[in-house]
């Protein structure tokens, strides 16, 4: 009887620890007002067109600032400069397209877009890019600082 109760605990426990984390996950969420989801996405798209712009004037000294603390730890700045040296994106209109913004939390996005890249001619890619929001900035990962490829597919 005794390892009945304590088994009926543990499942009470259980059960509080799920409604609790639950009721923590959904007042995050909630705590998102229209406005606050709308600077959320419209600052990350600004950080993002700014590393592309960056990116397309050759400035990889300044993308290093929009790398997050892990990735900077990680790689140094003359190491990132030399490894992107040379830009392979398309020009000015077709280098970023249809951008799209997925909050996962306030200081967390998955920001999709169509990537153009420069080749014999222009060919896209799908890319997702995650952010995170640090020291009030958004920042992404050095190492793929214009976002990973999905599936490796090219998009018309």
């Amino acid at each position: 009887m005794k390892v009945i109760n304590i088994r009926i605990e543990s499942v009470f426990c259980l059960l509080f620890a799920l409604f609790f984390c639950q009721q923590m996950v959904f007042s995050e969420e909630s705590e998102l007002t229209i406005e606050k989801r709308r600077r959320i996405e419209a600052d990350a798209v600004y950080t993002y067109e700014t590393i592309i712009s960056l990116c397309q004037r050759e400035r990889f000294d300044e993308i290093y600032q929009y790398g997050d603390k892990y990735s900077r730890e990680r790689m140094s700045k003359e190491r990132f400069v030399s490894e992107h040296t040379g830009c392979p994106l398309a020009s000015s209109w077709e280098a970023v397209q249809d951008i799209e913004v997925k909050i996962i939390s306030p200081t967390r996005v998955d920001l999709r877009a169509k990537l153009g890249v420069r080749k014999n001619q222009t060919v896209f890619y799908r890319v997702i890019c995650t952010m995170k929001l640090e020291d009030g900035k958004w920042r992404v990962n050095l190492g793929l600082p214009f976002g990973e490829v999905e599936r490796w597919r090219v998009v018309k």
